[in-house]
This record gives C-alpha cells, structure tokens and sequence, in this order.
C-alpha cells in the first residue's frame, strides 16, 4: 500500500514551536486503493478514519490517534494518505524542507502562527486557511518563482 512516509508539519522543523500533533504523510500509488478494507486495517491499528477532514481537505485519506488514554486532550498523530508526486505529497514537503534552510522564513511562520493562534475559530480549517496566502508564497519561493 504505502510506498513512502514523511515526517510534515511544525513538529518537522527544527526549533519551531508546535502543538504535539505528528503528522505523517503516506505517499500511495493510487488513492483509489485505499479502499473499506484498508480503512478498516488502519482503524483496527488504532486510528480513527475522519471522512468529515477528507471532505474539506480532498485527495486524501484522513486518520488520527484518538484522543483518548494519557492524551486526553491532544490528538498525538494524523496520519495523511496521498498519491505520490501529487500536489498533496509534493507541497508539504517543498514547505518543510524550505522552512528547515531559510532561518527567516521560519520566523515570519512562526509569528503568523502565534498571531492565529490567539484567535478563536469556530471550525479548525479556518485557522489552516489563514495561513494558506503565506504558505503558497514560501512554495512559490521554493520552486523559484518568487524571491
């Protein structure tokens, strides 16, 4: 099934403050085949399967750690399952590696995320959405389109 695994998101980078969510990105050849059988393996490992993430973030299979046991509060890992070489697999990892190189726009991340993180918002995509201006531009940068 999964032909590669990615370690993406803050807790990524070196020395950039982050909620303890792990996300892991599974690269598949197809997405289609990940199918209810599949879905129902990963569930019996442990995850819970959230078509309702898959519906506002598409092209994806959606999993995390349940909050549950001595992470009452905190899902710990999400797991994300894309087609490789997808903008899906491709951009979070353009992003991370970018930001691991470039010490100030690293910075200018992570005051857009203590800026966001002092507001409240009603559904969690919307503070993903807020910093969808600034992370097209660092992947704009990364393939040299931008300086």
């Amino acid at each position: 099934m999964a032909i590669a695994f990615e370690h993406v998101g803050s807790t990524s980078i070196p020395r950039m403050p982050a909620i303890a969510t792990i996300d892991i990105l599974a690269g598949v050849r197809d997405l289609a085949s990940i199918d209810a059988t599949i879905v129902g393996s990963v569930v019996a490992a442990g995850w819970e399967h959230r078509p309702d993430v898959e519906a506002i973030v598409p092209n994806r299979r959606f999993f995390n750690r349940p909050v549950g046991g001595e992470f009452r509060t905190t899902r710990t890992h999400q797991l994300h399952i894309v087609e490789m070489n997808s903008a899906e697999w491709c951009d979070p990892i353009t992003f991370r590696d970018f930001l691991r190189k470039d010490d100030d726009a690293a910075r200018r991340y992570l005051e857009l995320k203590r800026s966001l993180a002092s507001r409240e918002y009603e559904n969690p995509s919307d503070y993903s959405a807020q910093k969808e201006a600034f992370v097209v531009s660092i992947l704009l940068a990364a393939h040299g389109r931008i300086s």
